[in-house]
């Protein structure tokens, strides 16, 4: 079953492309009232032609549904994504950013490749941990600070292997 573990990656319902055309929708309906395929396809500087094939794609999975004037709506389904997606990309960023100091354009960038990849629970459990670390819990504020500590100690030591090794 290990060695099988990879492919389930390949078989991830929600992909890169259905999250971010999930949350366009999402955005739109949000700041317009609406969202059409020619307003999505703005939105995500992509054709109509490619929004179209799409949400035909999204339709049939059941996280879309168009009105007969051609309005875009998320499902309950849809939406559930999109929420579980924003609350990924959140956690993911605060960690990558404020305890790992990932810089805040990189962290940005690497939790949009991720957000949509994790499970609904391992999300849960993640979104938990960076509340817990960002509570002001002195336990967690003591953590963050160790880590930290042993972060900038192992890089000074990576440096020094570097010049010893020149």
């Amino acid at each position: 079953m290990k060695d099988e573990l990879w492919k389930t990656f390949a078989a991830q319902e929600v992909s890169h492309s259905v999250a971010h055309y999930l949350t366009a929708m999402a955005d739109l309906r949000a700041d317009l009232g609406y969202a059409r395929v020619s307003d999505v396809a703005r939105q995500l500087r992509v054709t109509k032609g490619s929004v179209s094939i799409q949400v035909k794609h999204l339709k049939e999975k059941g996280y879309v549904t168009e009105d007969r004037n051609r309005f875009l709506q998320l499902t309950p389904l849809g939406q559930t994504v999109v929420d579980e997606v924003r609350q990924n990309r959140e956690a993911l960023m605060q960690f990558l950013a404020k305890v790992l100091g990932v810089r805040p354009a990189r962290a940005e960038e690497d939790a949009c490749k991720v957000e949509h990849l994790l499970s609904p629970e391992t999300g849960r459990q993640f979104t938990a941990l960076m509340e817990f670390l960002q509570s002001g819990d002195p336990e967690a504020r003591r953590f963050v600070r160790k880590f930290k500590k042993f972060q900038s100690a192992s890089k000074r030591a990576g440096r020094a292997r570097k010049s010893r090794a020149r």
